[in-house]
Protein backbone atom coordinates (compact mmCIF):
# COMPACT_ATOMS: atom_id res chain seq x y z
CA UNK A 1 0.00 0.00 0.00
CA UNK A 2 1.19 3.14 -1.20
CA UNK A 3 1.69 6.33 1.48
CA UNK A 4 -1.29 7.93 0.00
CA UNK A 5 -3.39 4.86 0.16
CA UNK A 6 -2.25 4.07 3.61
CA UNK A 7 -3.12 7.69 4.35
CA UNK A 8 -6.19 7.96 2.56
CA UNK A 9 -7.79 4.63 4.26
CA UNK A 10 -7.29 5.96 8.04
CA UNK A 11 -8.93 9.20 6.91
CA UNK A 12 -11.88 7.54 5.25
CA UNK A 13 -11.62 9.55 2.41
CA UNK A 14 -11.97 8.83 -1.81
CA UNK A 15 -8.59 8.81 -3.79
CA UNK A 16 -8.87 8.60 -7.22
CA UNK A 17 -6.37 7.82 -10.18
CA UNK A 18 -6.28 8.35 -13.88
CA UNK A 19 -8.35 11.77 -13.45
CA UNK A 20 -7.68 14.91 -15.84
CA UNK A 21 -8.44 18.72 -15.07
CA UNK A 22 -10.20 18.63 -18.34
CA UNK A 23 -13.04 16.52 -15.81
CA UNK A 24 -12.86 18.93 -13.35
CA UNK A 25 -12.62 22.31 -14.96
CA UNK A 26 -15.20 24.94 -16.61
CA UNK A 27 -12.73 24.88 -19.98
CA UNK A 28 -12.26 21.54 -20.04
CA UNK A 29 -8.93 21.09 -20.82
CA UNK A 30 -5.82 19.83 -18.75
CA UNK A 31 -4.05 16.68 -18.24
CA UNK A 32 -3.81 14.00 -15.84
CA UNK A 33 -3.90 14.02 -12.34
CA UNK A 34 -1.28 11.40 -9.85
CA UNK A 35 -4.34 11.50 -7.43
CA UNK A 36 -7.80 13.42 -6.72
CA UNK A 37 -8.83 12.90 -2.86
CA UNK A 38 -12.20 13.95 -2.09
CA UNK A 39 -12.99 15.01 1.40
CA UNK A 40 -16.37 15.15 2.71
CA UNK A 41 -16.13 17.37 5.85
CA UNK A 42 -13.88 20.24 6.88
CA UNK A 43 -12.46 18.04 9.76
CA UNK A 44 -11.39 15.76 7.00
CA UNK A 45 -9.53 18.34 4.87
CA UNK A 46 -8.08 19.65 7.50
CA UNK A 47 -6.34 16.45 8.72
CA UNK A 48 -6.19 15.10 5.31
CA UNK A 49 -3.72 17.89 4.27
CA UNK A 50 -1.82 17.71 7.52
CA UNK A 51 -1.06 14.58 6.74
CA UNK A 52 0.12 15.15 3.34
CA UNK A 53 2.51 18.12 4.38
CA UNK A 54 4.16 15.47 7.32
CA UNK A 55 4.91 13.10 4.51
CA UNK A 56 6.58 15.63 2.25
CA UNK A 57 3.35 15.08 -0.70
CA UNK A 58 2.88 17.88 -2.75
CA UNK A 59 -0.86 18.89 -3.21
CA UNK A 60 -3.19 22.00 -4.30
CA UNK A 61 -6.89 22.82 -3.88
CA UNK A 62 -9.68 22.83 -6.07
CA UNK A 63 -13.22 23.85 -5.87
CA UNK A 64 -15.90 23.62 -8.45
CA UNK A 65 -13.10 24.03 -11.35
CA UNK A 66 -13.83 27.36 -12.74
CA UNK A 67 -11.09 30.45 -13.39
CA UNK A 68 -8.70 27.39 -13.50
CA UNK A 69 -6.54 27.08 -16.53
CA UNK A 70 -4.24 23.69 -16.28
CA UNK A 71 -1.44 22.54 -18.72
CA UNK A 72 -2.54 19.08 -21.00
CA UNK A 73 0.95 17.81 -19.80
CA UNK A 74 1.16 15.35 -16.18
CA UNK A 75 0.52 16.92 -13.22
CA UNK A 76 2.87 15.27 -10.22
CA UNK A 77 1.09 15.86 -7.11
CA UNK A 78 -2.25 16.02 -5.38
CA UNK A 79 -5.78 17.71 -5.86
CA UNK A 80 -7.69 18.17 -2.87
CA UNK A 81 -10.78 18.27 -4.22
CA UNK A 82 -13.00 20.14 -1.94
CA UNK A 83 -16.45 20.39 -4.22
CA UNK A 84 -17.99 17.53 -2.13
CA UNK A 85 -17.41 19.47 0.62
CA UNK A 86 -20.71 20.96 0.87
CA UNK A 87 -22.38 20.16 4.32
CA UNK A 88 -25.22 22.41 5.51
CA UNK A 89 -25.63 26.08 5.05
CA UNK A 90 -26.53 27.35 8.95
CA UNK A 91 -28.61 30.51 9.93
CA UNK A 92 -27.92 32.29 12.89
CA UNK A 93 -30.02 35.67 12.85
CA UNK A 94 -27.64 37.42 10.42
CA UNK A 95 -24.76 34.81 10.55
CA UNK A 96 -24.18 32.57 7.95
CA UNK A 97 -21.95 29.55 8.49
CA UNK A 98 -21.13 27.60 4.96
CA UNK A 99 -18.35 25.46 4.05
CA UNK A 100 -15.59 26.03 1.24
CA UNK A 101 -17.10 23.63 -1.23
CA UNK A 102 -21.11 25.08 -1.12
CA UNK A 103 -22.17 26.65 -4.48
CA UNK A 104 -21.94 30.26 -4.23
CA UNK A 105 -24.52 31.06 -6.44
CA UNK A 106 -26.39 28.39 -4.54
CA UNK A 107 -25.61 30.07 -0.85
CA UNK A 108 -26.79 33.44 -2.71
CA UNK A 109 -30.42 32.24 -2.89
CA UNK A 110 -30.17 30.24 0.47
CA UNK A 111 -29.51 33.60 1.89
CA UNK A 112 -31.69 35.92 -0.28
CA UNK A 113 -34.94 33.15 0.67
CA UNK A 114 -34.05 33.69 4.30
CA UNK A 115 -34.45 37.87 3.94
CA UNK A 116 -30.70 37.85 4.27
CA UNK A 117 -28.38 40.42 1.91
CA UNK A 118 -25.08 41.27 1.12
CA UNK A 119 -23.88 38.61 -1.53
CA UNK A 120 -26.97 38.95 -3.79
CA UNK A 121 -24.42 40.87 -6.33
CA UNK A 122 -22.25 37.62 -6.43
CA UNK A 123 -24.84 35.28 -7.38
CA UNK A 124 -23.94 35.03 -11.31
CA UNK A 125 -20.13 33.95 -9.95
CA UNK A 126 -20.00 30.32 -10.64
CA UNK A 127 -17.80 28.33 -8.35
CA UNK A 128 -17.49 27.74 -4.53
CA UNK A 129 -17.47 29.99 -1.71
CA UNK A 130 -13.68 28.59 -0.76
CA UNK A 131 -12.71 30.40 -4.24
CA UNK A 132 -14.79 33.40 -3.74
CA UNK A 133 -13.11 33.72 -0.33
CA UNK A 134 -9.91 33.00 -1.84
CA UNK A 135 -9.98 36.02 -4.27
CA UNK A 136 -12.15 38.28 -2.62
CA UNK A 137 -14.80 37.36 -5.09
CA UNK A 138 -17.25 40.61 -6.26
CA UNK A 139 -19.27 41.90 -8.41
CA UNK A 140 -21.99 44.91 -8.42
CA UNK A 141 -21.26 46.40 -5.95
CA UNK A 142 -21.32 43.54 -3.62
CA UNK A 143 -17.62 41.78 -2.18
CA UNK A 144 -17.55 38.72 -0.02
CA UNK A 145 -14.96 40.04 1.78
CA UNK A 146 -16.81 43.11 2.98
CA UNK A 147 -19.74 40.79 5.41
CA UNK A 148 -17.05 37.82 6.28
CA UNK A 149 -17.11 37.55 10.13
CA UNK A 150 -14.83 34.48 10.24
CA UNK A 151 -12.95 32.20 8.12
CA UNK A 152 -12.10 28.56 8.71
CA UNK A 153 -8.65 27.08 7.80
CA UNK A 154 -6.52 24.22 8.12
CA UNK A 155 -3.97 24.39 10.91
CA UNK A 156 -1.77 21.51 12.25
CA UNK A 157 -4.50 19.10 10.90
CA UNK A 158 -7.65 20.91 13.24
CA UNK A 159 -10.52 23.73 12.05
CA UNK A 160 -9.47 27.19 13.03
CA UNK A 161 -11.48 29.96 12.95
CA UNK A 162 -9.73 33.99 12.18
CA UNK A 163 -11.46 37.04 12.33
CA UNK A 164 -12.44 38.15 8.92
CA UNK A 165 -10.73 41.69 9.98
CA UNK A 166 -7.58 39.92 10.36
CA UNK A 167 -7.54 39.67 6.77
CA UNK A 168 -6.76 42.44 4.06
CA UNK A 169 -9.34 41.94 1.62
CA UNK A 170 -8.11 43.69 -1.82
CA UNK A 171 -9.44 44.27 -5.20
CA UNK A 172 -9.82 40.27 -6.38
CA UNK A 173 -7.10 39.14 -3.99
CA UNK A 174 -6.45 38.56 -0.28
CA UNK A 175 -3.26 38.01 2.43
CA UNK A 176 -4.46 34.44 2.35
CA UNK A 177 -1.06 32.36 1.18
CA UNK A 178 -0.55 29.28 -1.02
CA UNK A 179 -0.21 26.42 1.14
CA UNK A 180 -2.96 27.69 3.26
CA UNK A 181 -6.51 25.63 2.73
CA UNK A 182 -9.93 27.36 3.26
CA UNK A 183 -12.64 25.17 5.05
CA UNK A 184 -15.67 27.91 5.73
CA UNK A 185 -16.89 30.86 6.62
CA UNK A 186 -19.33 32.92 8.84
CA UNK A 187 -20.79 35.62 6.79
CA UNK A 188 -22.83 38.65 8.63
CA UNK A 189 -25.12 40.01 6.60
CA UNK A 190 -28.07 42.35 6.72
CA UNK A 191 -32.14 41.97 7.24
CA UNK A 192 -33.88 42.40 4.32
CA UNK A 193 -37.23 41.71 1.99
CA UNK A 194 -36.59 38.95 0.34
CA UNK A 195 -38.81 39.87 -2.78
CA UNK A 196 -36.64 43.20 -2.96
CA UNK A 197 -33.53 40.99 -2.60
CA UNK A 198 -34.73 39.01 -5.59
CA UNK A 199 -35.58 41.87 -8.04
CA UNK A 200 -32.03 42.72 -7.39
CA UNK A 201 -30.69 39.55 -8.41
CA UNK A 202 -32.74 39.01 -10.89
CA UNK A 203 -31.67 42.33 -12.49
CA UNK A 204 -27.70 41.55 -12.21
CA UNK A 205 -28.51 37.99 -13.89
CA UNK A 206 -29.99 40.12 -16.47
CA UNK A 207 -27.03 42.37 -16.90
CA UNK A 208 -25.08 39.17 -17.34
CA UNK A 209 -26.73 37.66 -19.80
CA UNK A 210 -26.72 40.88 -22.08
CA UNK A 211 -22.51 40.78 -21.72
CA UNK A 212 -21.38 37.54 -21.29
CA UNK A 213 -20.68 34.33 -23.11
CA UNK A 214 -22.73 32.20 -20.67
CA UNK A 215 -23.27 29.09 -23.21
CA UNK A 216 -19.51 29.29 -24.29
CA UNK A 217 -16.63 27.49 -22.16
CA UNK A 218 -14.51 30.27 -19.73
CA UNK A 219 -12.70 30.89 -16.61
CA UNK A 220 -16.00 32.34 -15.33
Amino acid sequence: MSVIEDITTRLGVRAERGKRFADLTSLKVGGAIDWVITPETEEQAAALVYELEKADIGWRPLGSGSNVLADDGDHHYIVVNLSNMKGEVHIDGDLVSVSAGYSLPRLCIDVARAGLSGIEGLGGIPGTVGGALWMNAGAYDHEIGTVTDKVRVAREGKVVEIPGDSIQWNYRHTSFQEGELLLGATLRLKPDDPDLIKARMDDEKSRRLATQPHASRSAG
